[in-house]
């Protein structure tokens, strides 16, 4: 059915959800798992605030350090579950660009048949706001797409 999975994953507590989902399907299946971190570089979207830093460094040693705790809580949750997966940095460096349309493209990459995500179930106003990434990753899919809610939603 399905052989190649990709989670996303940034650690928060639906992708923590969604990822155990990921690993005990690819188990069930005996898929093959890649976990993927789309790196956002905070100076993308808030230019002044990166222009505040001391420096530039400053802001990538922080997202560099982010990416390497995201990457950990990843591998300690697969090893909780005795899955063995490959951990992917896809770094955002276009501030068109929708985190998204980064995973989707590497889902293409990959040639990945399943697509899991976990979904914080915003509604009214702050979805509006903050925007839904598993909704959009729904829209402009042509693979197959698992959302799996966070259990707080």
């Amino acid at each position: 059915m399905y052989r190649n999975i990709l989670a996303a994953f940034d650690a928060s507590e639906p992708s923590q959800i969604a990822l155990t989902h990921a690993a005990r399907l690819a188990k069930a299946l005996g898929a093959s798992l890649r976990v993927a971190y789309v790196e956002v570089d905070p100076a993308l979207y808030f230019p002044l605030m990166a222009a505040a830093l001391p420096s530039i460094a400053d802001v990538r040693d922080s997202v560099g350090a982010e990416t390497l705790a995201v990457r950990e809580a990843a591998l300690d949750l697969l090893a909780r579950e005795g899955v063995a997966a490959e951990f992917a940095t896809l770094p955002l460096i276009d501030s068109h660009t929708h985190i998204a349309d980064r995973l989707l493209s590497e889902a293409t990459r990959m040639k990945a048949d399943l697509v899991i995500s976990g979904s914080h179930g915003r509604k009214g106003l702050a979805r509006l706001t903050l925007g839904s990434e598993a909704n959009r990753l729904l829209q402009h899919a042509s693979l197959p797409v698992l959302i799996v809610k966070s259990h707080a939603a």
